[in-house]
C-alpha cells in the first residue's frame, strides 16, 4: 500500500495557508525544518497549560509531573535510536551542539599531536568546523575522505587510506544535506573500529527521514535535531556510549548537572543530566517524545520509501532538462528525500523569489557547506527537500515553476517590485570583469552576505576612487547592486566607502522586495569592510 501523504497532510495545519498572491503553500524546505503536526504542538501546550514547572528536586505536584514527563522523553529518544536507556540520551539545543558536546567533551582529552581526526568533504559546518577548530586547539590533524562529484558517494577506497593508527575519532553525517546521499556509516565505523578510533554520526538528516539504529551503525556517539523531525526548534539530542559519556568531563557547568557543591570543588551528577547543564528544555523534550511517537506510527520504514520515491521522481524529470544539472546519487540509486540543483544562467538567490512567487518554498544557497561545494565547483545549489506530506502534485508545482526561469527572472527584476536601477544595471553594468591591477581587493567568501563575488578597487595618489569593478558568480540583483556601487562611488575618498551605511537602500528608496534585502546589502558590506581593511593597512605601514 501506498504511503498516504494526502492523509497525512491534516495533521499539519499551517499546510492549508496561502502565501504571497494568495497562492497555496508548497512546503519544499524540509531538510532545513520540518513542520509540526498538532499533537506535537499540542502535547508543547499541555506542559504549559497543565503542569509548567522546573524538572528535578520540587517537592510539589506540578514539578514532579514535569520531572516524570521529561525524564519519560529521554527514554523514548533513547529507543527511537536503539540507545540502551536514558542515560545514553542527552538533551542538547540542537544537533550541532550535540556535535560540540562530544568535539570539547570527548576530543580534548583524547587528541593531541600527532593525532588525527577523519571526516569528509561533504559535512555540514557543524562538524567540519568544529573539528577545525578542535585540531587547531589541540596539534592535531584533520583528513578529509573525498567525494566523488560524479555521483556523490564517499570513496571508500580513500577512507581506507586516511583512517589508519593516527586517527582518534571519525565523524560522518550519515545522510548529505546537499546530495542526499546515504553514507556506508557501518563500513567506515568498522575501519575506525579496526584502529580504535570512534565514531561520531551526524544524524541531523537521517535520524528523521530513515530507521536509526546506533548499533547496526557502530556508532559511539550519534547527534540529531528535534525541528527536522516534525519536533520542536530548540532541542537535539546526543546519544553515547553509556561508558564513554562517564568517562567525558561536561563543558557546560551550573545547576541541575552538579551533585555535591563545596566553596572549593564540585562533583557532577549523574548520566544524563550530567550535560544537560541549567533549566533544560522541558516542554521541548516532551513535544520531541510526542513526535517520535508520531513518526514512529507513520512507520520510520514507510517514511524512507516515500521520500525516496519523491526524490526519484524529481530527479528523473530534471535530468530530461537540458537546462538543469543535479547533484547527488544518480537515479536509481537510494537517496533521503532531497535534490539540488542549478538551473543554467539562473542563480539559486534569484530562482528562490521565482518559486516563492508560486508559494513555493526552497533553500538556496551553499547549505552550510560551502567546502562541498567547492568540490562540486558551483557557488551554491537550490534544495528541494520533502518530508511525510509532500505530495507529487507539489514536486509537479516545482517542475511547472521553473520552466523559463530566465526569462521570468528578467521580467521581474524590470517589474515595479524592483527600482529601475535594478534592471537598468542587471541589463547593462558598469564594472563588470573587474580591473587588471586594483588597490586592493575584497572577495564576498570573506564576509556574511552569502553570495560568490570580488569587488576591485583602485585608489587614485589624491585617495580618491578611481575606478570599481567587480567580477561576480552572485545573483541577478546583488551583481546589478555591484554595478550600481561601482558608477555611484567612483570619485569618492575611500574614506566614505569604508563608512557606507544604508546608501544603496536610499539609492533604490527602498524599492526591492524585503525577502531579497541580504542580497541588497550585501555587496555594500563586501566594499565597505574592504576600504576598512585597506586603510587599516595604510596606517599600519605609515607606522612601520
Amino acid at each position: 500500500m501506498s504511503f498516504d501523504a494526502k492523509a497525512v497532510r491534516r495533521d499539519f495545519p499551517i499546510l492549508d495557508r496561502d502565501v504571497g498572491d494568495g497562492r497555496p503553500l508548497v512546503y519544499l524546505d524540509n531538510a532545513a525544518t520540518t513542520q509540526t503536526p498538532e499533537c506535537v504542538s499540542g502535547a508543547e501546550k499541555r506542559y504549559y497549560d497543565e503542569y509548567n514547572a522546573n524538572v528535578h528536586r520540587g517537592i510539589h505536584t506540578l514539578s514532579h509531573e514535569a520531572s516524570v514527563a521529561y525524564e519519560e522523553a529521554h527514554d523514548r529518544l533513547a529507543d527511537f535510536v536503539g540507545a540502551d536507556g536514558r542515560e545514553e540520551l542527552v538533551f542538547t539545543k540542537n544537533a550541532t551542539e550535540a556535535v560540540n558536546l562530544v568535539a570539547y567533551g570527548y576530543g580534548l582529552e583524547h587528541l593531541g599531536p600527532g593525532d588525527a581526526v577523519v571526516t569528509t568533504e561533504m559535512e555540514h559546518h557543524a562538524a567540519l568546523v568544529t573539528w577545525q577548530q578542535i585540531a587547531e586547539k589541540t596539534g592535531a590533524d584533520v583528513r578529509y575522505v573525498e567525494v566523488d562529484e560524479a555521483d556523490g558517494t564517499l570513496d571508500v577506497d580513500h577512507a581506507k587510506e586516511v583512517i589508519d593508527g593516527d586517527v582518534e575519532i571519525v565523524s560522518v553525517a550519515h545522510v548529505s544535506n546537499v546530495l542526499g546521499t546515504v553514507n556506508p556509516v557501518r563500513e567506515l565505523a568498522d575501519l575506525a573500529r579496526d584502529h580504535g578510533a570512534v565514531v561520531l554520526v551526524d544524524g541531523a538528516q537521517s535520524v528523521p527521514t530513515r530507521p536509526v539504529d546506533v548499533a547496526d551503525l557502530g556508532a559511539d556517539f550519534l547527534a540529531f535535531s528535534g525541528h527536522k523531525m516534525a519536533g520542536p526548534t530548540g532541542i537535539g539530542c546526543l546519544y553515547g556510549r553509556r561508558d564513554l559519556l562517564e568517562a567525558m568531563q561536561p563543558f557546560l557547568f551550573g545547576g541541575e548537572m552538579i551533585r555535591h557543591v563545596t566553596f572549593d570543588e564540585a562533583t557532577w551528577n549523574e548520566l544524563p543530566w550530567k550535560f544537560e547543564a541549567g533549566t533544560p528544555p522541558i516542554a521541548e523534550g516532551v513535544a520531541l517524545a510526542e513526535a517520535a511517537d508520531y513518526l514512529d506510527d507513520l512507520g520510520m520504514d514507510a517514511v524512507r520509501d516515500h521520500e525516496n520515491d519523491l526524490a526519484q521522481y524529481l530527479l528523473r524529470e530534471l535530468k530530461a532538462r537540458d537546462d538543469v544539472e543535479t547533484y547527488g546519487p544518480p537515479e536509481g540509486v537510494e537517496r533521503s528525500g532531497l535534490v539540488s540543483f542549478n538551473v543554467d544562467g539562473v542563480h539559486g538567490h534569484d530562482l528562490s523569489e521565482l518559486l516563492d512567487d508560486e508559494g513555493i518554498a526552497v533553500r538556496a544557497g551553499d547549505h552550510c557547506t560551502q567546502p562541498l561545494h567547492d568540490v562540486l565547483d558551483v557557488p551554491g545549489s537550490v534544495r528541494a527537500s520533502f518530508y511525510v506530506y509532500t505530495t507529487r502534485d507539489e514536486v509537479d508545482a516545482l517542475l511547472d515553476a521553473i520552466e523559463d526561469a530566465r526569462e521570468k527572472r528578467d521580467a521581474l527584476l524590470a517589474s515595479d517590485r524592483y527600482h529601475d536601477r535594478v534592471g537598468e544595471h542587471f541589463r547593462d553594468s558598469t564594472g563588470a570583469g573587474g580591473l587588471d591591477a586594483p588597490t586592493f581587493r575584497k572577495h564576498s567568501s570573506e564576509t556574511s552576505c552569502g553570495d560568490d563575488g570580488e569587488f576591485h578597487v583602485d585608489v587614485a595618489d589624491d585617495g580618491t576612487i578611481a575606478d570599481i569593478g567587480f567580477v561576480s558568480d552572485s545573483c541577478a540583483v546583488s551583481s546589478a547592486v555591484a554595478s550600481i556601487l561601482a558608477d555611484h562611488l567612483e570619485g569618492r575618498p575611500v574614506e566614505a566607502l569604508a563608512d557606507l551605511d544604508g546608501e544603496v537602500e536610499a539609492l533604490l528608496e527602498g524599492q526591492f522586495p524585503a525577502v531579497r534585502r541580504e542580497c541588497v546589502v550585501g555587496p555594500e558590506d563586501v566594499i565597505r569592510e574592504g576600504a576598512t581593511e585597506h586603510l587599516r593597512d595604510l596606517r599600519a605601514g605609515a607606522g612601520d
